[in-house]
């Protein structure tokens, strides 16, 4: 792919919106009543004053704040004669006027908000230039102009809140008495009370995936990661949870012939080799009828970055086809990292990004990561935290991580069909290992002990 070329956008011949008056007032509130500024800090960064002299008075204010000191005309004055800006912003008269026309600090809040809004304006303004810019140079390549454009919205959006939500822990208490009263109706009518995962013991230790949660689905090679992704899809698609994957690794084809198979008892050779029989074709039909009524999208697309993995999950959200998404795998995303940018900084941002598009949407996000070879240098083989690949930050982001575990893929001499789970992350719960059945081809999983019906 080509690299862009970076382009400066020309604003000037157009008016970006501000309010001049707006501004004024909220540093004349300030150097009326030096409390004031409490009201505003975590809504308002200097950079968001569209005039420069204001930005320096605000960001000479936020230093006085900072250190301690009480904001008035003369502490201010001292402080930009000692950043060498007094004469820069019009003198000790300009800095007076500012007060006139102000009679209380009552509606500070509101100004510095509508400030905000106005800066957000300006930064939408500016990158939908950018965007326009770089999508009519024809020497640009299209989807690097999307992924880049994806990210420019995203930066702006990320600067959208502002809300300190402080909360007494009386009132967190009571809301925890009335999260619980939900469980406990749900489970008196015997609704799930998170998604269901597949496995009986795996439910029973997480309660189910929640919304906001991030779960890492991690192994080596040939371990079953795709084939138990698909069965926690089907699964959850059968309790009600519209699930969307994005496979960047196998085609739309290959997922839904492996769904199939796991639907019929029938011997998956001939299946994929196109020779059933008569009779075994009305069981194809079944399955392919059972597996239509089951909401779930896959996207195949290769190379997809979490911008873009976002925006089309916030789509189907909208028309009520997204409550879950699984990313197969994390180590495919395309990261886009800029120069001098590591591998490790750039899982470690993605992985960030995982969460938040976690939290923004409301939903579990189940993402599935590659382990490092040196698992396979210990004897008992079962991963480990530290096996992650590439970046401690998956570690830290994820609120669940999942390892599998076959030993007869290692040792032929161990128990076919039989699998260990590791549990070795719960952030709200506890870890541990528990044994899981499959049968031969990894279409099929339960719990031990449970009878899978197996292919002829």
């Amino acid at each position: 792919m080509s690299k862009q070329k970076t382009k400066v956008v020309d604003t000037s011949s157009y008016s970006l919106p501000h309010n001049l008056a707006a501004e004024k007032a909220v540093i004349g509130m300030i150097l009326m009543e030096s409390t004031a500024i409490n009201e505003v800090m975590s809504i308002l960064d200097p950079d968001m004053f569209y005039d420069s002299n204001l930005s320096v008075l605000y960001s000479s204010i936020r230093s006085i704040t900072d250190r301690g000191d009480k904001i008035d005309m003369l502490s201010v004055t001292r402080e930009l004669i000692r950043v060498g800006k007094l004469e820069e912003v019009g003198g000790p008269y300009f800095i007076s006027e500012l007060t006139i026309n102000v009679a209380s600090s009552t509606n500070i809040s509101d100004h510095a908000k509508y400030i905000h809004q106005l800066y957000l304006a300006r930064k939408l303004a500016v990158a939908g230039h950018t965007i326009t810019s770089k999508a009519l140079d024809q020497t640009n390549d299209i989807e690097e102009v999307i992924s880049e454009s994806l990210t420019e919205v995203e930066n702006v959006a990320a600067k959208t809140c502002y809300n300190v939500n402080f909360v007494s822990v009386g009132e967190a208490a009571r809301r925890s008495i009335e999260r619980y009263s939900e469980r406990e109706e749900r489970v008196r009518k015997g609704v799930k009370l998170g998604v269901p995962t597949g496995l009986g013991r795996l439910d029973k230790c997480t309660g189910g995936f929640k919304p906001q949660e991030v779960i890492v689905l991690a192994a080596r090679p040939a371990m079953g990661k795709t084939a138990y992704m698909l069965h926690m899809a089907k699964t959850a698609a059968s309790y009600g949870t519209p699930v969307v994957i994005f496979s960047l690794e196998m085609s739309e084809e290959s997922l839904t012939d492996r769904l199939m198979v796991s639907e019929m008892a029938l011997n998956p050779d001939r299946f994929k080799n196109g020779y059933l029989s008569n009779e075994e074709k009305p069981i194809m039909c079944t399955a392919a009828d059972r597996l239509n009524s089951l909401p779930i999208s896959i996207d195949d697309t290769a190379g997809l970055s979490i911008q873009q993995i976002k925006a089309r999950s916030r789509n189907l959200q909208r028309k009520g086809k997204c409550g879950m998404v699984m990313i197969d795998y994390l180590q495919l995303i395309e990261m886009g990292g800029g120069k001098g940018y590591t591998r490790e900084n750039e899982v470690r941002d993605c992985s960030q990004a995982v969460k938040r598009m976690a939290k923004e949407l409301d939903i579990p996000v189940v993402i599935l990561s590659q382990l490092s070879r040196k698992v396979e240098d210990r004897e008992d083989k079962i991963p480990r935290l530290a096996d992650l690949r590439e970046s401690g930050a998956i570690e830290q982001d994820a609120d669940i991580v999942i390892f599998l575990h076959r030993p007869e893929y290692y040792d032929i001499k161990e128990e076919k069909g039989k699998g260990i789970i590791r549990l070795a992350k719960q952030r709200n719960g506890d870890t541990g290992d528990f044994i899981f059945r499959y049968n031969e081809n990894l279409s099929r999983f339960g719990d031990d002990g449970e009878l899978l019906e197996l292919p002829f």
